[in-house]
């Protein structure tokens, strides 16, 4: 919506004969009062827009480097981006993705307790951009990501877990499954299919997760992370055979 307002002020303002327009005349609002909004709308947007896409560069900056500092700082600057983001435009669903993407980075390389709590983030954020967008597949795969790591939480780590938050959120690698097959439904990617054939492979189900290796092969890469995973793809579906 805010980009159709972009556009009609663009080519010369809102259409005085649509019903919008005048519904906001009759509320008091006259032509160059919406023209003003229109543009703020527009010029919010286009922040929101740069920030968050700033936020996916600097992830695959660390994702690329193999210095662990260079790769934390990257990270770091992602999430501030991503922050920036939803300050800029709170209803950002791109803000929040990024935000929990960058987290999940971050917990790589963290100890076991700040990943606790970056855990904790992850999911309050990704389940927020899920609810601005629903549609949007990689915020899918972030939210069963989620599910997977804490549902394969060795023992030692759980009990770190009750020790020092009471306890997490539920989760399983049923509803992991589920997200990813709803991913793939809106939009096939190798990176889906590899995630889908993990989930499948820790629930004992060996031939299924064969089946999304071989199917992950068959897919083009959609963006550059993604030729890593048809690398790891290749090498696991020699493992498991």
């Amino acid at each position: 919506m805010i980009y159709l307002a972009c556009s009609l002020v663009i080519i010369g303002g809102t259409d005085p004969s649509s019903a919008a327009f005048l519904a906001a005349l009759e509320g008091g609002k006259g032509e160059a009062d919406l023209r003003q909004q229109s543009r703020m709308e527009c010029e919010s947007s286009r922040v929101e827009g740069e920030l968050w896409r700033k936020a996916y560069d600097q992830y695959e900056l660390g994702l690329a480097s193999a210095d662990r500092k260079e790769r934390s700082a990257h990270f770091c600057r992602a999430a501030e981006l991503a922050r920036q983001t939803i300050q800029a435009d709170p209803q950002s669903d791109e803000g929040y993705k990024w935000l929990a993407v960058a987290q999940g980075a971050q917990a790589e390389d963290a100890d076991v307790e700040t990943q606790i709590r970056l855990s904790l983030q992850i999911k309050e954020n990704i389940e927020k951009a899920l609810s601005l967008d629903p549609d949007d597949d990689i915020s899918m795969l972030v939210l069963s990501r989620w599910h997977y790591k804490v549902a394969s939480l060795d023992g030692w780590t759980r009990a770190l877990v009750t020790l020092v938050y009471g306890s997490l959120p539920e989760a399983s690698l049923k509803k992991a499954e589920e997200l990813l097959l709803e991913a793939i439904a809106k939009k096939d990617r190798i990176v889906h299919r590899y995630s889908l054939a993990k989930v499948y492979y820790r629930m004992g189900k060996r031939e299924a997760a064969l089946q999304q290796l071989r199917l992950a092969l068959a897919l083009p890469v959609t963006f550059a992370s993604e030729a890593e995973d048809l690398e790891r793809a290749r090498k696991k579906l020699d493992s498991w055979k």
